[in-house]
């Protein structure tokens, strides 16, 4: 096998035979295959007693709130005991990045779980008195092939993958295969399977003066970035730190390192000599941290389709990480244990909305997609699980569209965001929304907490400093950007205040073109698909720009890896 297509990941399954995977452990009432990281050993649960199986993977911030003399004061029982008393608070109090099972030997019944908003995916199949938990698609469906067992393509996800970019709910692209969604945990027993909500992100605002805001985001995000970079310097790893031209990437750096986390490694790519190069640059030299680079402008991440629809899990765009992967690929991974990210940070202090009524009202869908060149229907009911469009947009775009690209990350190291951080997160939502809209509150803690920070331009401000005094400015130069990026489509130039300037690169490039193109011509033609849906994705690629061209083929590679 191609070592690009090679899935670091774990699986779980009753009754059935997993050899296909290689080498396997035989645990009597299931059996487990494991190839996953391991970069927190202490952390990891893989434990058979008596009565129970059970199994972590990923990292804890809390251990030692769980220790207890009834569980011999060891990590690892003292957690299975938690959870045989009260499985629903023992995942609330948990703290960190996993997911996993416990199998209970006597009732025959296994309980999954992941983390609260799912930093580390879980999928399962169940089906009579046969079940597969696994954090990879792929790993399932070969059990499955390897066992003769049919399965089938899922329509829906497909249609969720042309219109949004990602998926809105449990669905994968095999009908069999769901996704444990953020927040969970689900009993199985003879076939049957009952899922259980522990989290949800909270939005309840509170009273409070900005002065008071600043203080209780201040706070929140010092702890929680504290633990990210703690857990690091537990094991002896080095920082491994995403930077760009914008804020989130750089709070985390920033304040890690007034924390004493110095010794950072900051990584970047996008366009040569693009803002975020720029910016990224200036910023990791003004805090002595080391800095690696990747250019993006030779395109060569534009042929990893496949690679990437198979580490993401079809879950979201294929080509959503960019250059990201392959910059992980070049890496000395035993130096690092987490890739310390700016996930979701413009959305939890800011907000994806700037009116208030619309945030906070019912959901609905048609917004936040990709393309709106297709139209579908999608049920009603999915939208009932949440209270307002902001809550709706966080949990779908957010968590199961962005950060898809944790599942890639993972393969070479375990990834977390601050922004992300539960108890954080119960501080963000607590602010007022007329507070966090348009960055208000988020620009405001900067100057008074780190106003060394606001010292370099922001890429979302075409380069000007994120300070309210500079807000004319920044004003007159958004007006120059659109200005300038219309002149590039009219005369078909390269825009060159664009990170991924896909569409150029694409059209520019008769080799991908032709690469893509075939591709395209090769698998549209599968058996998988229905008549209609074949229409929706001729039409959406022969017309659509580039990320329309990168949803298609991202439902193109998934049946090709799943099904043909």
């Amino acid at each position: 096998m191609d070592e690009k297509m090679k899935l670091r990941g774990w699986l779980a399954a009753k009754n059935l035979n997993i050899s296909c995977l290689g080498k396997y452990s035989n645990l009597e009432f299931c059996s487990q295959y494991r190839d996953s990281l391991n970069k927190f050993p202490q952390d990891q649960i893989f434990s058979q007693s008596g009565d129970y199986i059970c199994f972590l993977d990923g990292y804890v911030y809390n251990r030692n709130d769980f220790i207890c003399a009834e569980g011999f004061h060891d990590w690892q029982q003292s957690f299975i005991l938690s959870m045989k008393k009260d499985i629903n608070g023992h995942l609330q109090k948990l703290r960190g990045a996993y997911c996993g099972y416990l199998y209970e030997k006597e009732t025959d019944r296994v309980v999954i779980y992941t983390d609260h908003v799912s930093n580390k995916a879980l999928y399962y199949y169940v089906e009579g008195d046969k079940w597969i938990v696994s954090n990879y698609v792929e790993l399932i469906v070969r059990v499955l092939q390897s066992n003769r067992i049919s399965y089938h393509f899922n329509q829906t996800a497909a249609k969720y993958m042309l219109t949004y970019g990602y998926m809105l709910d449990e669905s994968t692209f095999v009908q069999e295969i769901k996704r444990l969604l953020p927040g969970r945990y689900a009993s199985i027993l003879r076939g049957d399977v009952q899922t259980e909500c522990y989290y949800k992100i909270p939005h309840k605002e509170e009273k409070m003066s900005k002065e008071e805001a600043v203080e209780f985001i201040d706070t929140a995000f010092r702890q929680a970035v504290d633990r990210e970079f703690g857990k690091d310097r537990e094991y002896g790893y080095k920082h491994l730190v995403d930077l760009s031209g914008g804020l989130d990437s750089r709070m985390v750096s920033w304040v890690a390192h007034d924390l004493g986390y110095t010794e950072q490694v900051n990584i970047s790519y996008s366009k040569a000599g693009y803002l975020d190069n720029v910016i990224s640059y200036k910023v990791a030299g003004s805090l002595g941290h080391e800095y690696l680079f990747k250019p993006l402008d030779d395109a060569l991440w534009m042929y990893d389709m496949d690679e990437m629809v198979l580490k993401n899990n079809g879950a979201a765009l294929g080509l959503g990480i960019t250059g990201g992967n392959r910059l992980l690929r070049t890496l000395n991974r035993d130096l690092y244990g987490i890739e310390h990210t700016g996930m979701l940070g413009d959305v939890v202090l800011s907000s994806y909305y700037k009116d208030e009524a619309f945030s906070k009202g019912k959901p609905q869908y048609g917004y936040n997609q990709y393309s709106n060149q297709v139209r579908y229907e999608f049920d009603s009911h999915l939208l009932a699980q949440y209270d307002s469009q902001e809550e709706f947009v966080i949990a779908t775009r957010g968590i199961l569209g962005m950060q898809t690209s944790y599942m890639i990350r993972q393969h070479y190291v375990e990834a977390g965001s601050p922004f992300m951080d539960v108890d954080f997160l119960q501080t963000a939502f607590s602010i007022p929304f007329a507070y966090r809209k348009e960055h208000d509150i988020y620009l405001k803690w900067i100057a008074e907490k780190y106003p060394g920070a606001a010292e370099f331009g922001w890429e979302k401000w075409g380069g000007v400093k994120p300070k309210e005094n500079h807000i004319p400015i920044r004003m007159a130069k958004t007006a120059q950007r659109l200005a300038y990026g219309y002149l590039c489509r009219l005369f078909h130039k390269e825009n060159r205040d664009s990170m991924n300037p896909v569409d150029y690169w694409y059209s520019s490039n008769q080799q991908i073109q032709a690469c893509l193109g075939q591709q395209f011509e090769e698998r549209i033609t599968s058996n998988v698909l229905g008549d209609d849906l074949r229409k929706d994705m001729l039409r959406l690629y022969r017309q659509g720009g580039f990320t329309e061209k990168e949803q298609v083929l991202t439902v193109l590679a998934a049946i090709h890896l799943y099904f043909d």
